[in-house]
């Protein structure tokens, strides 16, 4: 883990971290361009899909990267013990899902205990799970938004870090809005980590409100 110096001179440790991906790697491609080698430093890459982009911009930067299909493996269980494996080996503390399509073990989770967040489209706990955009515009919806939270066992129903609104009255497509969205996903998730890395994140167990020193980001 290297060190480097904050704005009053001092020296700090780098927090590695690790992203799990699964397609193109935008949200991989902003923790690259911000965070990585600066409060963070990403030391593994791990797509659940042989050939994501997402990959080639991880080798791209000499990041570690690595291919952890289910078909791979016998079961689920397998794939995430051979996966939390990997990470172990290259230090992260952090896991950052960025557009990973895979749920995770809760023996998974517990190997990086508080240390699991995710990015996803939506104001949760409004439209978890799959398929976030489309449920928006079934249900109607004029106000749209970006979410990054912890990962628990269940579907998007860990504590909430920061999140973002935009209102798109009138929306009709998913693409449009993912466009719209996609901005704050590659603003939240490099906050999210600058936040975990400064420690000022706090899980308390006996509190379900979101965790101390984080917040709606509603700009």
């Amino acid at each position: 883990m290297r060190a480097s110096a904050d704005i009053g001179g001092r020296v700090s440790e780098r927090l590695p971290i690790a992203v799990l991906v699964s397609g193109t790697g935008t949200n991989l491609q902003a923790l690259l361009d911000t965070v990585h080698g600066r409060e963070a430093q990403v030391v593994a890459v791990a797509s659940s899909v042989a050939g994501a982009k997402a990959l080639e911009r991880a080798e791209q930067r000499g990041v570690a990267a690595a291919v952890f299909a289910r078909a791979d493996y016998d079961d689920r269980q397998a794939r995430d013990e051979a996966l939390a494996d990997w990470l172990t080996e290259r230090g992260a503390r952090l896991i950052v899902l960025a557009g990973y399509m895979e749920l995770l073990s809760g023996d998974f989770l517990g190997r990086f205990p508080g240390a699991v967040i995710n990015v996803h489209p939506s104001l949760l706990p409004a439209f978890p799970g799959l398929n976030a955009i489309g449920q928006a515009l079934a249900y109607g919806v004029q106000v749209f938004g970006v979410t990054v939270h912890f990962v628990d066992e269940g579907v998007d129903t860990g504590p909430v870090i920061v999140q973002r609104a935009v209102e798109l009255p009138g929306a009709r497509g998913e693409e449009q809005v993912l466009d719209a969205l996609r901005p704050l996903e590659h603003a939240l998730l490099p906050q999210a980590v600058r936040l975990f890395a400064r420690g000022e994140l706090v899980l308390d167990p006996a509190d379900p409100r979101p965790a101390k020193g984080a917040g709606r980001d509603c700009a």
